[in-house]
Parts: C-alpha cells; sequence; structure tokens
C-alpha cells in the first residue's frame, strides 16, 4: 500500500506568491453595474463537467447565447480537474489570462480574491437594475449562499451542491439480518465484517465480497469525522486540531476493517460503484451527484433493491458533509463581469435548475426548483431522500490554505492505512495544517 507521496507545499507556495503579487497595486474602480451596458459582450466559462453533465452545460450555454436580448455569448470550456483549473488559476493570475467565470470552491475563491482575481458579487445581486429580485433572493438556499461569503465578500455564487451519503444494497442486508441501513458506525462495522463472510446471492463473483472500499479523499474523512461530532477547525476557521477523538476513532475504525479484508482501500477510479453494481460491495460512501452513475451501475450489473442514506452518526440526528463548488466571476472588464453575471443569475433561475439537477443529479440552489422536480423525483426515489438530508448539513474548512490541507490530510490517511501510529501522525498533520495558516 506504499503511494509516494504528494508535495506537500506548492500548493500553498504559489497561492502565497499570488496573493502578495496580486497585492501590490489597488485595483481600478468598479463603476456601478446599473452604469454598465453588457451588450454584445464575450464570456468564457471554465468548468470541470464531463460526460452527460458537460452535454447538458453546453446545450443549456447554446440556449442562453440564443435567447438572451444582450446579444451575449458564452463559451464554456473544459479546463480540466478541480485542482487544474485551480492551478491554470493561479498562473493567470500571475500575469496570464483569465475567464469570466470560473468554478472554484470556497477556499479557492478566497485565494483569487486575495489576488484582487474575482469579484465581490454582493452588488451584482443587490443591483437595482440586474440584481436579483426579494422574491428570487429569498427563494435561495441561504446556507449555500453563505458558505460563498467570507468577511463580508461575496466570493462566489452557487448553482448547486452535493453532499456525501451512503449506498447501501438493501438485499443483501435483508440476507444479512438487517431491514435497515446502519445508523451507527458500531453497527457499519459489524456490517461490513458479515459482508466479506457472507457474499451476496445475486454476486457477479462470489469469491469476492467486500464491506467497504475506502476512497482516500479529504471529503471520505470529513464525513467519518463530522457525523461523529468532530470538525477539522475551530469555528473561526483560525487553527486545525486533527488529534482528536473523533478522527482518531474514525482512523482506528478503518485500521482494523482493513487488516479483517472487510474493508479495502479503492485503488481503481470509480472502482466502488462498478463493484457496487455487481453486487461485490455492500456499502459505498460519496458524493450524491453520483446518483445516476450508481443507478446504472445496478441496473446493468446484480440488479438488487439498492438505498441511500445519512453516513452513520453517534449523536442525535444525521450530520451530513454537504459540499460543492461554486462560480466566481473573474475580474476582467465592468462589462464582461456584467454579462458574466447575467448568464450565472440565468442559470440559477428555476426552470434551468430543474434543467440541471435532471442533467447533473445536484441538488438545486433554489427551494422553488421541487416543483418542477416531482416527475424526478418520483423515477429517483433515493435522490428525494438525499434530498431530505439537506437540513443537516455541515462544511468542510473554507480557509484559504484547505487545497493544500486536503492533500496533507489524504497523505495521513494512506500513513495510518499502513500502519503509521494515529498519535504522531494526527500531531504531525496538524502542524503541518497550521502551517498553512500562519506559514514561517
Amino acid at each position: 500500500m506504499k503511494r509516494p507521496k504528494l508535495f506537500r507545499w506548492l500548493a500553498w507556495a504559489m497561492a502565497w506568491m499570488v496573493g502578495a503579487c496580486g497585492n501590490t497595486s489597488a485595483p481600478p474602480p468598479q463603476p456601478s453595474p446599473d452604469e454598465v451596458d453588457p451588450s454584445g459582450q464575450t464570456v468564457v466559462f471554465w468548468y470541470q463537467h464531463t460526460r452527460e453533465r458537460e452535454t447538458a452545460l453546453q446545450e443549456m450555454i447554446a440556449q442562453f447565447n440564443q435567447q438572451n436580448p444582450y446579444g451575449i455569448q458564452v463559451k464554456g470550456e473544459y479546463a480540466g480537474t478541480y485542482s487544474h483549473i485551480y492551478n491554470k488559476m493561479l498562473v493567470g493570475l500571475q500575469g496570464g489570462s483569465l475567464p469570466q467565470l470560473v468554478v472554484a470552491y470556497q477556499n479557492q475563491a478566497q485565494v483569487y480574491h486575495s489576488a484582487d482575481g474575482v469579484m465581490d458579487l454582493l452588488p451584482y445581486m443587490n443591483s437595482a437594475k440586474w440584481g436579483l429580485s426579494s422574491e428570487a433572493r429569498a427563494d435561495y438556499i441561504e446556507s449555500f449562499i453563505e458558505q460563498d461569503r467570507m468577511r463580508g465578500i461575496q466570493m462566489a455564487f452557487p448553482p448547486n451542491r452535493s453532499m456525501e451519503i451512503l449506498f447501501y444494497n438493501a438485499d443483501w442486508l435483508r440476507e444479512l439480518g438487517s431491514d435497515h441501513p446502519p445508523k451507527t458506525w458500531e453497527e457499519f462495522a459489524r456490517l461490513c465484517r458479515q459482508a466479506k463472510a457472507q457474499p451476496f446471492s445475486k454476486a457477479a463473483n462470489s469469491q469476492r465480497s467486500v464491506g467497504y472500499l475506502l476512497d482516500v479523499d479529504a471529503s471520505r474523512l470529513a464525513s467519518m469525522v463530522f457525523s461523529r461530532g468532530g470538525d477539522f477547525i475551530d469555528p473561526a476557521q483560525t487553527a486545525y486540531n486533527f488529534n482528536q477523538p473523533e478522527t482518531r476513532a474514525a482512523l482506528q475504525e478503518l485500521v482494523e476493517l482493513e487488516k479483517d479484508g472487510s474493508v479495502e482501500v479503492l485503488t481503481e477510479t470509480n472502482g466502488d460503484t462498478k463493484e457496487f453494481g455487481s453486487g461485490q460491495l455492500l456499502f459505498a460512501i460519496g458524493s450524491s451527484s453520483g446518483l445516476p452513475f450508481y443507478k446504472k451501475a445496478v441496473n446493468s450489473g446484480a440488479k438488487f433493491t439498492w438505498g441511500v442514506a445519512a453516513v452513520p452518526y453517534e449523536g442525535e440526528h444525521p450530520v451530513v458533509n454537504v459540499y460543492g463548488a461554486s462560480v466566481a466571476l473573474c475580474r476582467t472588464t465592468p462589462e464582461q463581469q456584467l454579462a458574466a453575471w447575467l448568464f450565472l443569475k440565468w442559470f440559477t433561475e428555476p426552470d434551468q435548475q430543474a434543467r440541471w439537477v435532471r442533467a447533473s443529479g445536484y441538488f438545486p440552489a433554489r427551494r422553488s426548483t421541487a416543483a418542477g422536480l416531482e416527475a424526478y423525483f418520483a423515477e429517483n426515489p433515493n435522490f428525494q431522500v438525499a434530498y431530505g438530508l439537506l437540513d443537516y448539513g455541515k462544511i468542510e474548512p473554507t480557509a484559504p490554505g484547505y487545497e493544500t490541507v486536503r492533500r496533507l490530510i489524504q497523505n495521513a490517511m494512506v500513513d495510518a492505512m499502513d500502519g503509521v501510529q494515529l498519535d504522531p501522525l494526527l500531531n504531525r498533520l496538524t502542524k503541518a495544517a497550521n502551517a498553512t495558516l500562519e506559514p514561517e
């Protein structure tokens, strides 16, 4: 299981350099959006979507280009994964070209803003001429909007969100003597061990039976820590602490389950989806946006009854890791910025939101979208179950250096599964993570 380490400080160093360089001179003053004419502008939008989502997005962009009355033309460009886009933005902020719109997580948007690379969206949202009506503003899920608001600045805008959920094979659970998904981590561990010992009757390969495949990812660990009542960082986002009971418990349980073969580390991209669909994997934990892919895998695989639930939890109610990249408005020209905002505003209107939900499997940013999703809910009851968990959401750190910290967490997870002693490992992780907040 030994794997090469990621270069831990590169992303922080680049982000620090961008921030330092970006603040050498004040940006030019901005006119009020009400004074700007967006007519005839071209907008470039960097996104990470592929396959069906990219097709749907490009179709929606074409619709906007054809129907908007200002002659605005949006050019959607696949710019790589989230990490690739982040690295491209860091290069662009040092003198390269920037798009008008870019997909960005909260910590990434803060880095861009510190370099004067993205705009505060509040003037656009509140514009008398181009902004959101009071009715529209009230329709957005406030917690989604607040995730992108830091230090009184709206650094990005949410087109959608996802959450970490538990996927389970209901038929296999019944064969194991359980009529419900695990509510606690103790129950989860017990069922993983039972699954290892008792393969699913419909499995494509009865010789391979696994309780859970661990994707070594910071969001997986965050879900396991949050649901135990822990956190990675203090409420003020000023200090990380990983050496806490909840983090140790999550990692220790994974280590023990791997030792007896009930849990394995995921080594193939989307391997958990594939093995779940073939009936060889009892549980998977991942993004709710994966629901269409799990449905397809089961329908083309072992064809069993399956469901989704909150990840196991230790308190009185579930705690689910809600996350998602938003869209930031890059600093270009006032005309291009306004044109970009008008597309973003259009994209988050209920009709477009309902279309995007059906194409992407993401949760919408506006409540009224649900009225246009009744048929979708009926066809996808697991999506409706996950949608009902949004009130239990908790988010990962929004500190600017979290991009680097995520990589540190992944390294620590690998070390833990390799048998490294947890207390010194988590102390080192805490120290390294805090160094991204106050670098020496």
